[in-house]
């Protein structure tokens, strides 16, 4: 009876194996989506969701997680490397850790570490998560497949490569500079609209374009105002003309002098008020 109860306090001493979610070696799929916007590589997950690596313009590299039916608990989320199969070991590496919510349903990574999860990926290597989910109450484990990456991750690549070179956060506030007492565009004023128009016709979610036009408080009113409104019209028009941005899609606000970026009192101030604001509103 005593050896009986030794062994058993023995077992329930141990830690339980952790559940483990990955895509069966016959059935995995890698998901491409490519677009100049956005890029990503993905593979579903039975039982748990999906998981790859992202990249939007003009940010960096993410190894996300996303699951619905394993919510994670207050604690941590650690990501590791397991080793290939041809390396007969069970020791994995680990890249960093992170807490975790309770609920918290999206783990993720960026930047320099999750470019050496995809590279350790590439080398035949698994890149995981463990955690300890709110329906399982123990540790889970989530493991990338890499059956069939070498059919997707050729195009996975060459969309990283074609990236537009502008994000939203670099374009969407443009302000251009007039003369004194002129509304014409100089080459620094239309090379800039050049790359917000750009960037425009990419970005489906862009519901309006704003435009607020400015001079500074030299001049008459009957002088100044119609002034502004020449040079809310000369960048439309150029977006217009040079870009065939939809007309619907531009609104234009005249402020004169009322909302000076400056003092008028110096030149310097003066000429940072002759200006015109571009807002994109999505």
């Amino acid at each position: 009876m005593k050896k009986f109860l030794f062994l058993f306090c023995c077992l329930i001493s141990q830690p339980l194996f952790a559940e483990q979610f990955q895509a069966p070696v016959t059935d995995t799929r890698w998901q491409v989506v490519e677009s100049p916007l956005e890029c990503s590589l993905t593979q579903n997950i039975p039982g748990y969701g999906n998981a790859g690596f992202y990249r939007r313009n003009g940010s960096s590299l993410k190894m996300v997680f996303s699951t619905l039916s394993q919510p994670a608990q207050d604690g941590e989320v650690s990501f590791q490397i397991a080793p290939a199969p041809w390396q007969n070991s069970d020791d994995v590496d680990i890249l960093t850790s992170l807490p975790t919510d309770a609920g918290q349903t999206r783990f993720q990574i960026e930047g320099s570490v999750a470019l050496e999860a995809l590279a350790q990926l590439q080398e035949g290597r698994f890149p995981m998560i463990e955690y300890r989910s709110q329906p399982f109450s123990r540790d889970i484990q989530v493991m990338l497949s890499t059956i069939r990456l070498n059919d997707s991750l050729p195009a996975f690549q060459q969309c990283l490569q074609n990236l537009h070179p502008d994000s939203f956060e670099e374009v969407n506030k443009l302000t251009v500079y007039f003369p004194l007492g002129k509304a014409t565009l100089d080459a620094a004023s239309k090379e800039a609209l050049n790359r917000l128009a750009g960037y425009v016709k990419l970005d489906d979610s862009i519901r309006r374009i704003r435009i607020s036009s400015h001079t500074d408080n030299y001049g008459r009113s009957r002088v100044n105002e119609p002034l502004s409104d020449a040079r809310a019209h000369a960048v439309k028009q150029y977006l217009l003309a040079e870009h065939k941005i939809p007309a619907e899609l531009i609104q234009v606000e005249s402020y004169v002098d009322h909302k000076p970026a400056a003092s008028n009192k110096t030149v310097e101030g003066r000429a940072r008020n002759r200006r015109a604001e571009i807002t994109l509103i999505r």
